[in-house]
């Protein structure tokens, strides 16, 4: 999971490394409380239906019924500013649902960041994640 980011702007290491970790964990079924560590205790992840979740393994794991495989491609991250705790990203995401056909679709996400304050880990406040509405099928 390589992603681009605009020249000459400083994005902190551990936002890239969190990211690159989390798309990782988001592709490998069963990976479910992996994923949930990716997150804050009151993280939000908001669907594209526009619901908003804090039940977050169980978003994880209804995410895997009846698709087998998924693959999410984040292309290009764009920080708000200089350092900043939040970021755009532009990505792609692929699936096979148990009928056999494929499905590509364009995703976008506004994801923000903080550090525990216990740990100091970096973990994801919140997600909002927007589809395309069109979409590529096939039989492949």
């Amino acid at each position: 999971y390589l992603s681009e980011y605009p020249p000459g702007c400083n994005v902190d290491p551990d936002i890239k490394a969190l990211i690159r970790h989390y798309y990782t964990q988001v592709d490998i079924p069963g990976k479910h409380i992996e994923y949930s560590k990716c997150w804050a205790e009151d993280g939000v992840l908001i669907v594209p239906s526009g619901k908003a979740f804090r039940e977050i393994i169980q978003v994880h794991e209804g995410m895997w019924n009846g698709v087998p495989k998924r693959v999410h491609r984040p292309m290009k991250i764009y920080p708000f500013d200089e350092n900043a705790n939040e970021v755009t990203i532009i990505s792609i995401v692929q699936y096979w649902p148990d009928d056999g056909s494929y499905v590509k679709k364009g995703m976008a996400a506004r994801a923000k960041y903080q550090r525990n304050a216990q740990s100091g880990a970096l973990e994801m406040l919140s997600l909002q994640v927007w589809l395309t509405s069109s979409e590529s099928r096939s039989g492949c």
